[in-house]
């Protein structure tokens, strides 16, 4: 499929982008049709940043991005021909932002889809962590709000269950009260002041074992140290620190 777009400033000649680029060594031994979704990717990047950078009132960056996907999405840059589909059906600006950051950062390589291939289907690749993972969820945890809190753990731990010892760290960012004046909540938030109320902390940490067992560890018999604080902040949110622990180390 080739990319083309009129430009009205130059006799109205199609502007052809898919001439590759001079390395070719990055996309070697890939699928040839990997490589033509990387060619078309890069070149909508490439028409995008050309109207971006046309002469135009400021502050209208985001109409001229609005009006390139609608272009783009509808048929209109990239009409259909008879006998061969299109590599790229459709594009959301959240796509287009990140394939601009993906080429930044690792050039036409990072264009190149991930697919997963049926040998690789089901089976996870994982090694032991290194660094502590960090999660963070908004808002206190809630008891009916159980399966919510699940849900989200499931998103962010991708991995299978981890086997070993473990070291949980889990901060709980509590909210202030409305009813309370300016005065006594800015002493609440510096921490003057202890959130000495409810919910307890013991009650929210075994809130937390529960929703991350069998996720992210297999019992939390697994758990040797673990460590749990409340207090007030601007924005109230669940902050927990995994790391796994080797035998014998501190």
């Amino acid at each position: 499929m080739i990319f083309k777009v009129w430009d009205e400033r130059k006799s109205r000649r199609p502007l052809r982008f898919d001439v590759p680029p001079k390395k070719r060594s990055t996309l070697e031994g890939i699928d040839p049709r990997l490589k033509q979704i990387a060619f078309d990717r890069l070149a909508i990047l490439r028409e995008w940043q050309r109207r971006l950078r046309e002469p135009g009132k400021p502050g209208t960056k985001n109409k001229v991005t609005d009006k390139f996907l609608e272009e783009l999405n509808s048929g209109i840059l990239w009409p259909d021909v008879d006998g061969a589909a299109k590599t790229i059906s459709k594009i959301s600006r959240a796509t287009l932002y990140g394939l601009r950051k993906a080429y930044r950062s690792g050039g036409l390589a990072a264009l190149v889809p991930r697919y997963k291939t049926k040998e690789s289907k089901g089976k996870v690749s994982f090694r032991p962590l290194k660094n502590p993972f960090p999660m963070k969820f908004p808002g206190p945890p809630r008891r009916e709000g159980k399966q919510f809190f699940i849900e989200r753990v499931k998103r962010r731990w991708k991995f299978p269950p981890l086997e070993g010892p473990i070291r949980l760290k889990i901060e709980f960012d509590m909210p202030v009260s409305k009813g309370i004046r300016m005065p006594r909540r800015m002493k609440m938030l510096k921490g003057k002041v202890s959130h000495t109320g409810k919910p307890n902390i013991d009650t929210m940490q075994a809130f937390i074992i529960d929703c991350l067992t069998g996720i992210v560890f297999k019992h939390h018999s697994q758990i040797i140290d673990i460590s749990s604080s409340k207090k007030y902040r601007w924005w109230p949110q669940t902050r927990i620190l995994l790391s796994q622990v080797k035998d014998g180390q501190k």
